[in-house]
């Protein structure tokens, strides 16, 4: 004959408050978990990733050369938050590209945004078959978030069929790299991609960017085909930064930017180079 004999009636109640008040305190963490308000220049190595949060929502600005997108961006994204609204490619270069596919596996993505210049590679082509919602963006277009419009300021185009693509200015690419600015928590942002020299002549010209920001994004990873003195002195920001792998190939940032970068001392801050 099997004896059944009851726990004590208190311990089991205590068991219960104990497991009732960790589930409360693990509710009450994750509901803090709110989104913040940020722009944040991702660590990826040699390439550029941008990620710009406003309330619930993202924008991603490139995605880096690999899968390393997919380590920097829960550290700033609320764990249960699988959606990115916006991916926006300045250009298609790998270093770019290659880690919005990764992205793309891993979130749902609302919508892509790119300048439709002619270019071949798979990583391309294979972000412009994924099947999400694509969009072709030129200066005089704008991201509109919550309380934050993104506003791109090149490449123009005077007229463009849909579904064709632009070849490139130049035969550089990297001068076809959208560019954009935007006022975000009190401060003035200008993010050049990977444009060079030439495109920051026609910018200063044209008068198509003011004369003052807070945070530029230096062009092409601050390589000695950017960030002209002329140019740097009249944007006179407050902070660069750089966007370069350590020990990269490429010898990115240039010397010769990081000296002019100081003889500008009494402009810049602080110049940052990122990873």
């Amino acid at each position: 004959m099997k004896i059944t004999t009851l726990k004590n009636p208190k311990v089991l109640l205590g068991k219960f408050f104990g497991i009732l008040f960790w589930l409360l305190l693990f509710s009450l963490y994750f509901i803090n978990q709110k989104p913040q308000n940020l722009v944040v220049f991702l660590d990826v190595g040699q390439g550029d990733a941008t990620l710009i949060q406003n309330g619930n929502v993202q924008v991603l600005i490139d995605g880096g050369p690999d899968r390393s997108i997919l380590y920097e961006l829960p550290k700033y994204m609320p764990f249960f938050d699988r959606k990115i609204e916006y991916l926006v490619l300045t250009h298609p270069h790998e270093d770019h590209i290659k880690g919005f596919l990764y992205v793309l596996e891993n979130y749902e993505v609302g919508q892509i945004l790119y300048y439709p210049v002619c270019y071949e590679n798979n990583s391309y082509k294979s972000l412009l078959q994924s099947g999400v919602n694509i969009r072709e963006v030129f200066a005089g277009d704008s991201i509109s978030l919550e309380s934050l419009n993104i506003n791109i300021i090149w490449p123009r185009v005077e007229k463009y069929n849909k579904g064709e693509c632009i070849k490139p200015w130049n035969n550089n690419i990297n001068n076809d790299s959208l560019v954009m600015e935007f006022e975000f928590l009190e401060k003035k942002y200008l993010l050049m991609g990977d444009s060079e020299k030439e495109v920051e002549k026609i910018l200063l010209k044209e008068k198509i960017i003011s004369n003052k920001y807070h945070v530029l994004k230096a062009g092409h990873h601050c390589s000695k085909t950017s960030s002209s003195e002329t140019f740097l002195e009249f944007v006179s920001p407050t902070y660069v930064i750089c966007s370069a792998g350590i020990k990269n190939k490429f010898g990115h940032p240039s010397s010769e930017t990081l000296k002019t970068f100081d003889s500008l001392g009494s402009i810049l801050s602080e110049y940052v180079v990122h990873s």
